[in-house]
């Protein structure tokens, strides 16, 4: 024991901001099992390509690897992950994209793909792209450049990490090879800063937890969201997903995005509570579409509880084509506050549609700074039928005095100007 001590601490002498050896004799301990946690510098450092360090790192199949601060950042090509693995990033690490390389259209920092219990912890420590040079000459115009993809893994946990400057979302959860959802994930403490598409896409996902989570500064190709939950197919799944204390700040698209469209009325229902999260200068704080009529809606509850959403550039709630016979909305001691434009509440009926919009219920909601605009707008120029079981309460903050509304579809309809 005490041997493998001393060789420990030998080992990090051979690190140096410039480069470090390949150290054979802890690797050999590692392959015999003697050594259970290691770090990626026992495989060597380059300052200018440490990819072939950190995936055969990962691949040797420790229980526990430290992604070491060697006082340089670690510049990699697409790095794959495998199973039964804890990696550590220390401090003060960056992981950063290697400048001309991601020519692949999916080419991701990380990716996963089948894999189970895999955790990633990085308090401190930085994964970061280059979202400008994908955007410009030598690279095709793609959105799937992401820092993390996880198509169909299992038990997995992302603490602590910052992931930036993507060419496509901070982190991707995808379907599996063969349409496996993602299931018991757990993000936490997790920053997605100024990436190319989404802060964060669920596309597959049973069991998912994000808590104290940030999504800002997402800028590149629609829909630019702090998060977007947008499956492909009616098979996929949105299924037990929480939110708790999350900010989407100052995206150029939506904070909360949920284009449920794809799911049909024969799909799993969804399950989604948003909890105590705040959306702070975003297009809209909220938007959610599902297709229209009974076999095209997807069913089950999508409820906001207790969130704050304010300064909407363009309203606060933006709701399209929802029915009554699709998935329950509610939103439950919610503030909705000083959008800059638009109205707070926007419920939208477009061409396609067959039936009116319902199924939402508002609890002892605030809306605050109104600017001389209705409330609740009701767009429909198609269906020409109000809103069904649109119903609860709103407070509406009119400054000098607080004025409870009771909603139901004759008020709303009883606000539009233009209704015929």
């Amino acid at each position: 024991m005490y041997r493998i001590i001393i060789m420990c601490l030998i080992s990090l002498l051979f690190v140096s901001g410039a480069g470090a050896q390949r150290n054979q004799s802890m690797i050999d301990l590692v392959k015999t099992g003697k050594v259970k946690v290691a770090r990626a510098s026992w495989w060597g450092f380059d300052a200018a390509d440490s990819t072939n360090a950190i995936q055969d790192a990962i691949n040797s199949g420790v229980r526990k690897l430290v992604i070491d601060n060697v006082g340089s950042p670690w510049i990699i090509k697409p790095i794959t992950l495998v199973s039964n693995q804890i990696i550590v990033f220390e401090p003060g690490v960056e992981v950063i994209a290697k400048r001309g390389e991601f020519k692949g259209k999916g080419d991701c920092l990380f990716r996963a793909n089948g894999k189970e219990n895999i955790t990633l912890i990085g308090y401190g420590a930085v994964l970061r792209m280059r979202r400008a040079d994908y955007d410009g000459p030598g690279y095709e115009k793609a959105e799937w450049r992401h820092v993390l993809s996880l198509c169909g893994c299992t038990n997995v946990k992302v603490y602590g990490l910052t992931l930036a400057d993507s060419g496509g979302d901070g982190i991707y959860l995808g379907s599996g090879r063969n349409g496996e959802a993602n299931k018991n994930i757990s993000i936490k403490d997790v920053k997605c800063i100024r990436n190319y598409r989404q802060g964060i896409s669920v596309i597959n996902a049973e069991n998912l937890l994000i808590e104290k989570t940030i999504m800002c500064g997402t800028a590149g190709t629609p829909p630019q969201a702090g998060i977007d939950f947008e499956p492909n197919l009616p098979s996929e799944r949105l299924v037990n997903i929480v939110m708790r204390d999350c900010v989407a700040r100052d995206n150029q698209g939506d904070g909360y995005e949920f284009y449920l469209s794809p799911l049909k009325a024969m799909s799993e229902p969804v399950s989604i509570r948003i909890e105590n999260c705040t959306s702070i200068g975003n297009n809209h704080s909220v938007f959610l579409a599902t297709g229209n009529s009974k076999e095209d809606a997807v069913k089950g509850k999508v409820e906001f509880v207790n969130c704050n959403f304010r300064g909407g550039r363009n309203g606060g709630l933006f709701i399209v084509n929802k029915p009554e016979s699709a998935c329950k909305v509610r939103f439950v001691d919610c503030s909705i506050l000083d959008p800059e434009n638009g109205p707070p509440i926007l419920l939208k009926v477009e061409k396609s549609s067959k039936e009116p919009i319902g199924g939402i219920e508002f609890h002892k909601c605030l809306i605050r700074n109104l600017k001389n605009r209705t409330p609740v707008r009701y767009e429909d120029n198609y269906v020409k039928v109000p809103p069904k079981s649109v119903f609860g309460e709103i407070i509406l903050d009119q400054g000098s005095e607080k004025k409870s509304v009771e909603v139901r579809p004759e008020w709303i309809i009883g606000l539009q100007s233009n209704w015929r």
